[in-house]
Parts: structure tokens; C-alpha cells; sequence
């Protein structure tokens, strides 16, 4: 098969990597590596190892580094480089730039100065997860990773309850039990999950069920190792049971302060601070 591909134009090109299958990567996005002025890399040696794989010969180009930490004057030399008409290779360590990764301050200053970007499309660990968990699909909410405190992390779930979609999360091998745990307090212990591990790799799992069983499952294996997607189905808002309610503001009056509790508890049944204040305070006094 013989793919005729356009002569690279001055522009920052987005390349979209394999998060785990070699065999993911796109035929296009190898002519762009082939053919580019300029590599840009979050990290130099993932993306030298992966042109080793391909075969892809550097042909004395260097590969630079562009991540977080990359100021304004970083940026600034790279848009000389589109003046000379250069075109420009960005890549992260896997998936897609910009989700979750480096090269949003970039792709603004790169189109602010009138010069063009382009997506190479790909894997993206986000579309593979929801595509198969089973959730509803039409509408999703990316939600990157979740606040590593666990206060901000309450607050970062209770502003999403809302939200009529399904959520897509990233977490990390330690923080996964305290997040779903978190999340299983603000939407409720039976609201349905998937939680994605190692996703297109030789050990991938999908674990369907409701936050409390995952829980359990996931104790039970005591295998936190790789990369996590977590999907969580669209919260259903019903007209809430008082039996619920109490046992949810219980539940929480254990592990939280009162005023938190109180605040958890009317944000996700839609009721007023008084109404479960008040409903706190006959908890207590009983």
C-alpha cells in the first residue's frame, strides 16, 4: 500500500503517540516525524526510543524539550522558527498533547502569532475508555486528575454533580482507593464506574460495577500498579429519599467536620443548608 502525503507545511504539528500498542501508532504521524524541521518532546528520550522503534531516522535534528516549566522565551524561539518557514513536531510521552499534558501555552501563542496548527490524530487514552465502558457516550465530561487534597477533591466532586454526562478522570496507582472512596461519599456508593487500567497494553483491565463493589475488588487484588482511567456515569437526579439522606449525612458526619458534612449533603440532593443542618442536629442529639 502506497500513502501519497502532502509536502509538510509551516505549522506546529500535534502528534498523537501510542499509549501502550506500538502497533496504534499512525501511518501519518510517522511521515510527520520523518519530514519535520523541529522536535519538540515532553520527554526526549520517549520520543528518541519511540523513533528507534519506528525506524524513524533523526537525520541530525536534535530533539528539544517542551513541558510545564517552559517559559515565555522558550515559546518565542519557536515561533522564529515558523518565520523561517519551519515546521514544528510536539509530542508528549503518550497520547494526545494537551490532554493532560504540555502545549496549551504554545498552541495559543502559535496561533496568536498567525501561524497555523495541526492535530495528527491518535490515541487518546480518554476516547479509548469511554468508547468501551458501556457508559453513555453522547455527552462526556474530561475531568483530568482529580485535586490531591482531599478537601479540594470533595469540592472538585461536588461541583461536577451537576453535570449531565458522563466524567472521565485520570488517577494515580496511590491515590485511586482515596478518590473512588471520595467519589462514592459525593455521588453515592452504588453509582456505576468503570475503572480502566493500562489501557491498549498486554495487561488491561476493565473493571465495571458500582464505586463500593470496585472498592472491594480492588482491595482484594491489591495490585495498584500502571495508569488509571476512571469513568463515571451521569448522575441521575430523583426526587431524594429521606431514609438516604439520613444515612448518607451519618456516614459522612464520621469522616468529615459537621459544616462539611452538611455541605456535602445538601449539594447533592439539591436541598437547602438548613433543611440539613437542621437534620444534623437530630442526628447528633439522638
Amino acid at each position: 500500500m502506497k500513502i501519497n502525503f502532502p509536502k509538510l507545511e509551516p505549522a506546529l504539528y500535534l502528534i498523537s503517540t501510542p499509549i501502550g500498542t506500538l502497533s496504534d501508532f499512525t501511518f501519518r504521524a510517522i511521515n510527520v516525524l520523518q519530514n519535520v524541521n523541529v522536535l519538540l518532546a515532553e520527554d526526549t528520550r520517549v520520543l528518541r526510543k519511540l523513533m528507534n522503534l519506528m525506524d524513524i531516522d533523526l537525520n541530525g535534528r536534535n530533539i528539544s524539550s517542551y513541558n510545564d516549566n517552559s517559559g515565555d522565551d522558550v515559546r518565542s524561539k519557536y515561533i522564529l522558527e515558523l518565520e523561517k518557514n519551519k515546521s514544528i513536531a510536539l509530542c508528549c510521552d503518550s497520547g494526545t498533547p494537551l490532554i493532560s499534558d504540555p502545549g496549551y501555552k504554545l498552541v495559543r501563542q502559535v496561533i496568536r502569532d498567525g501561524y497555523k496548527v495541526i492535530c495528527i490524530p491518535g490515541a487518546c487514552s480518554v476516547i479509548v475508555a469511554l468508547c468501551q465502558s458501556g457508559l453513555p457516550s453522547d455527552k462526556f465530561f474530561f475531568g483530568g486528575f482529580p485535586p490531591v487534597k482531599k478537601n479540594q477533591r470533595i469540592n472538585f466532586f461536588n461541583d461536577l454533580l451537576s453535570v449531565p454526562s458522563t466524567l472521565i478522570f485520570f488517577e494515580s496507582p496511590k491515590r485511586i482507593l482515596n478518590t473512588l472512596e471520595d467519589l462514592g461519599n459525593i455521588f453515592g456508593n452504588s453509582q456505576q464506574i468503570v475503572v480502566c487500567r493500562e489501557l491498549t497494553k498486554n495487561f488491561e483491565e476493565n473493571k465495571r460495577g458500582t464505586i463500593d463493589s470496585i472498592i472491594k475488588i480492588l482491595r482484594k487484588e491489591n495490585n495498584f500498579r500502571g495508569e488509571f482511567t476512571l469513568v463515571v456515569n451521569r448522575k441521575e437526579h430523583i426526587k431524594p429519599d429521606l431514609n438516604l439522606i439520613k444515612s448518607d449525612l451519618i456516614y459522612l458526619l464520621k469522616k468529615n467536620t459537621f459544616r462539611d458534612s452538611i455541605a456535602i449533603v445538601s449539594k447533592k440532593y439539591s436541598l437547602s443548608k438548613k433543611e440539613v443542618y437542621n437534620l444534623g442536629l437530630k442526628i447528633l442529639n439522638n
